[in-house]
């Protein structure tokens, strides 16, 4: 399992170790990780669950405001006496990955349904793994936070997915953004490949 520090989705470094206080006392760790939470009818986050399969109660009132939810989340957290406390909570893009076919482009008002021409504007990638029924990514996208980067994952062939990703046209590149999504694995694949544009080229890393 992968553990970071994460502060508004920025990576600050690992942790994992108790905390102590002078007077001898310890704390349980402050763990940072993807993770799925789960509303209740109120719309309350009522459980979290783990990669690993285990399930949590959350110890303090989360409102998400969607009733009979899952969300797939960064948090950090500590957990204790068989309970979880948030200390940060951030939703992550997480969408079912679709067909090439579901999605098109309009050229000269004509539709086209093309994977080579479905927008891929490259970002870096910082790190991929498969965990939680999930393919993670952990990517560093170039921007000057001038509008909202799109997201979505396809479907290219079978067995094949990629990401797509569609930059703000008044956007800039200034800094680097940290950026994690993670698309859930359709439950008939046990093997595929993914693929991410960067500036490098198409990189691909199978699963």
């Amino acid at each position: 399992m992968r553990r970071f520090w994460n502060i508004a989705l920025c990576i600050l470094g690992l942790m994992a170790s108790t905390a102590c206080s002078e007077d001898g006392e310890c704390y349980p760790p402050i763990i940072t990780d993807l993770v799925v939470v789960e509303t209740d009818a109120q719309g309350m986050v009522e459980t979290v669950r783990m990669d690993h399969g285990e399930r949590f109660p959350v110890h303090q009132a989360l409102n998400f405001h969607v009733a009979d939810s899952s969300f797939r989340c960064m948090a950090s957290y500590t957990q204790d006496a068989g309970k979880v406390t948030f200390f940060d909570l951030v939703k992550v893009f997480s969408q079912p990955p679709y067909p090439v076919d579901d999605y098109y482009v309009v050229v000269n008002g004509v539709v086209h349904h093309d994977a080579s021409m479905l927008p891929r504007h490259p970002v870096k990638v910082i790190s991929m793994w498969r965990s939680g029924g999930y393919i993670n990514m952990h990517l560093g996208v170039k921007t000057a936070g001038m509008g909202w980067h799109q997201y979505g994952f396809c479907e290219d062939s079978v067995h094949h997915y990629s990401l797509l990703h569609q930059r703000p046209a008044q956007d800039g590149q200034a800094y680097t953004e940290q950026v994690y999504l993670s698309m859930p694995i359709p439950e008939e694949e046990e093997r595929l490949t993914f693929s991410i544009h960067t500036d490098e080229g198409v990189y691909t890393q199978v699963f």
